[in-house]
This record gives C-alpha cells, structure tokens and sequence, in this order.
C-alpha cells in the first residue's frame, strides 16, 4: 500500500523562487505541495480554505503585505499544528532567532541546495524540527538513539540558555545577568562545545527542544 503524500504549503513573494521551490519539492516523491502563495496575507487565505490540510510549510521571511513574522504569528495561533520552515536569505541570527520564538520548526537559507532542504523537509516531518548542525549534535545524536542525553549544564549556562532565545545581543544579556560580556561569550562557547553545536540559534533550538523554554516563557 503506498504511503500517503506529505503535503505542503509554500510562501514566497519571489515566483520564480516559488515555483524552484515547488518543482524541487515534487520531485523528492513523497512530498506534494498543494498551496503556493505570493505572501502571508494569500498563503491564510488559502490555508483557511485547504482540505485537506498542509502538514509543513516553507515560509519565506521577508515578504510585502504579511512577512514571515507577522504570517508565523497567525499560523501558531491558529493553526498550532502546522510544522513551519523558515526560508530566508538573511543569515542575521535575530531573525531566525525571531522566527524560531514565534513557533518555526526551523531554518534554511535559500541558498541550500536541493538535497538540504529534502533533509530538512523530512527531519522536521519525523522530527518536528531542523538546523543543519543541530542533527550533528550531542543532543540529537541521543534523541535518534533514544536515550535522554546526560549533559552537564550548570545553573548560570541554563540561564544563559534562555536568554538566547530572545532577541537581546550578547551584551544585553550580560547587563541582564550582571556579568560581563566576556563571560557571557564564555557561556556561549562552553555550552557550544559541551552540545557540539556552533551558533547562538542552534543552542536556542535545543534550549526550545529540550523543553528548558516552552514557548508561553517567550
């Protein structure tokens, strides 16, 4: 018996961009995409009218009318759900960060290639999740094996942790936590070592995954 299709919704402001997208997604087999919309504001129209339903949606961020921020709002309080990628050539880390806070699945830039985004597409579907160097980690590596990883973090790095996922800059975090900015870098990288990731966004992701921050804390 074949499989049911994984169903998927795409928002790019960008048609050629759109339709790339769309073909890719297509030929990967076990994903259909059933809606493309130019921005936020088509992308609800039509998901308000969809049966059946999207089960992922690729969601550029900057878009005219309803960018991805105001969309991924709307998208977490009505269709909590719906597994969203956020799709951007920005590499600015607030901005995913941003995205990642208001309910994303995960990241990817537009400039991955066809075999990144096949992976994200089904790490998220399996996973619920995704972040190119987060599936490299200490983490993850205990979650596809089924354990509960046993990581060593102390109290000031756990707080460190949710402070990443907001959207103050290093130094506004250490004015928040009364240390340094120095120190609050030495958080980063002892905790980056310690989960094997490499970015402020992936220890957020994992801060989010592991249940440290849910999302009514953000």
């Amino acid at each position: 018996m074949t499989e049911p299709a994984i169903l998927i919704a795409i928002a790019d402001d960008h048609a050629v961009v759109r339709d790339s997208i769309s073909n890719m997604v297509s030929g990967f087999g076990k994903f259909r995409v059933i809606i493309k919309a130019g921005n936020g504001k088509e992308l609800i129209e039509q998901l308000k009218k969809a049966n059946p339903f999207p089960e992922i949606c690729i969601l550029d961020i900057q878009m005219p009318e309803m960018n991805g921020y105001e969309t991924m709002e709307y998208i977490r309080k009505h269709w909590p759900d719906l597994k969203v990628l956020a799709l951007s050539m920005l590499e600015d880390e607030f901005a995913i960060i941003r995205m990642l806070k208001l309910g994303a699945s995960g990241y990817l830039s537009k400039a991955s290639d066809m075999e990144e985004l096949q992976k994200a597409l089904v790490y998220i579907h399996e996973k619920g999740y995704y972040s190119s160097e987060f599936i490299a980690s200490n983490y993850f590596r205990s979650i596809k094996n089924d354990k509960q990883p046993t990581i060593n973090i102390t109290d000031r790095q756990m707080e460190f942790l949710k402070y990443c996922c907001t959207e103050l800059s290093m130094k506004e975090i250490a004015d928040k936590m009364s240390i340094s900015t120095s120190t609050a870098l030495s958080y980063r990288n002892a905790l980056c070592d310690k989960l094997n990731l490499t970015t402020r966004q992936g220890l957020a992701i994992y801060a989010i995954k592991s249940g440290i921050v849910s999302f009514e804390d953000l």
